[in-house]
Formats: C-alpha cells, sequence, structure tokens
C-alpha cells in the first residue's frame, strides 16, 4: 500500500496595491481650496479690488489641477481593482504608463529590473520596476532593431523619411541590450519591498533573475523606446502619405 504525499501548496502570490488615501486626500483638498479660492475671487470683485484676483485665482487652477490628478489616481486604481503590480504563477501584471495595465507572461519575461528616475523640479528619484522582454518577444530591443535596420533598407521609402530613419541611428549598443527594458511603471500611488518581491521571483519564477541599475543608467535603459515610437510615427506617414 502506498501512501501519496500532500501536495504542496502553490507559492502565494505577491501583489502591490495602489495605496487609496492619498488620491483621496487630493481630491478634498483641491475641492476645499478651490471653494476658499472662488469666495476670494468674488469677494475682491466686489470689493472692487481687481489687483487682489490673480493670486486667488492661480490657487483656485492649482486646486483644480490637484483635484483631477486625485481623480485619474482613483479611477486608474478602479480599473484594475486596485492592483498596481502582481507577480504569480501566471506572469507580472503591470500598471505602466502610456500602456496601461498589462499581463507579461512567463515565457515573455527575461529579466525583472530595478531602477530609478532623478525628479526635474525636486530633488530626488522615482522607484521604476522594467521588464526586459525575450528578443522574440514584440517590443524588445533586438526586435527594434531588426524592424530598423529592415527600414533603412527599404527602397520604396520617400527621400525625407529615409533621411528620418537615417538621423534615428542612435541604437542602444549591444551591452546596453542586455539589460534594457522594454516597459516600465512608475510607482506613483503605490510602493514595492525588494526583499518579498525577490522572494517571489523566486518562487514563481527562478529562472528570471532581479536586476538592481543605478539612476545613471536611466537613459540607457528607456531612451531607446523614443527611436522606436519615432520610427513607427515615420513608417506610418510614409505608407500613409500616397493616399493623401
Amino acid at each position: 500500500m502506498t501512501t501519496e504525499l500532500p501536495a504542496e501548496p502553490a507559492p502565494a502570490p505577491y501583489v502591490v496595491r495602489f495605496r487609496r488615501l492619498p488620491p483621496v486626500l487630493m481630491v478634498v483638498a483641491g475641492a476645499l481650496l478651490c471653494g476658499k479660492a472662488i469666495r476670494w475671487i468674488a469677494d475682491a470683485a466686489h470689493g472692487g479690488h481687481p489687483a487682489r484676483i490673480p493670486p486667488p485665482l492661480a490657487l483656485a487652477v492649482a486646486s483644480i489641477l490637484l483635484t483631477a490628478a486625485g481623480a485619474v489616481r482613483l479611477a486608474r486604481a478602479r480599473r484594475t481593482g486596485g492592483i498596481a503590480f502582481a507577480v504569480d504563477a501566471d506572469g507580472i501584471f503591470m500598471v505602466a504608463s502610456p500602456d496601461g495595465a498589462r499581463r507579461f507572461p512567463w515565457d515573455e519575461v527575461s529579466a525583472l529590473v530595478l531602477f530609478s528616475r532623478r525628479t526635474e523640479f525636486v530633488q530626488g528619484t522615482v522607484r521604476c520596476v522594467g521588464l526586459r522582454l525575450h528578443p522574440t518577444a514584440p517590443g524588445s530591443p533586438e526586435r527594434h532593431l531588426a524592424e530598423f535596420d529592415q527600414a533603412v533598407s527599404r527602397h520604396d521609402l520617400p527621400l525625407d523619411a529615409w533621411d528620418r530613419i537615417r538621423r534615428l541611428d542612435r541604437r542602444p549598443s549591444r551591452e546596453g541590450l542586455v539589460l534594457a527594458v522594454s516597459v516600465h511603471a512608475e510607482t506613483r500611488g503605490w510602493r514595492y519591498r525588494a526583499t518579498p518581491l525577490a522572494r517571489a521571483m523566486r518562487a514563481h519564477a527562478p529562472g528570471v533573475p532581479v536586476v538592481h541599475e543605478p539612476s545613471e543608467r536611466y537613459h540607457d535603459l528607456v531612451g531607446w523606446r523614443a527611436d522606436q515610437e519615432e520610427l513607427r510615427r515615420i513608417l506610418e506617414d510614409a505608407e500613409l502619405r500616397p493616399w493623401c
């Protein structure tokens, strides 16, 4: 008589959710400030002091922008059930701008890259999570380079389109292709913890490494995608031109 061993439970997924409190506070604070600013504008107008209107008017515009930003964050979280990032047995789920929410199966992912971006207006950094896709996956740097070489060799393109393509020859080096990310998300409104994330990656995809890159490599990691988008626009314009 043989006794079957109980099956080991599947590893738990790693799920990060959008924080709800900050966008709610943004909406409430923006609405209150907007109401105050409108009242100050009305008092200045009725009191015959037009010179006092610009400051509360600027406050009203800023409060409207604050309210809109909070509402956009709430809507984004609602579309994904509040989930910003997840690692499970099926792959990686990520909300990345401008691509939106998408799931990447494990057979497309070759590395998870953790890096940061230096902010322009306030000294500091924004943490980012990026995915390095397999060379054959759509959106990989290798696919972009293949499409670029094919476009350069085409003889049916208008001369101006061919010149624009040649000016895009800022391809990443072969060394830069090793960890260049195809998609990434900035951790705005959510945060990940590196240790549990690495543990989940080892449990669900032991062959997919987790790589940490310094903020100085930000352009090397994501800069090539600007050329990718420009190449797509050039080819689309060239295809549509005969019909215009």
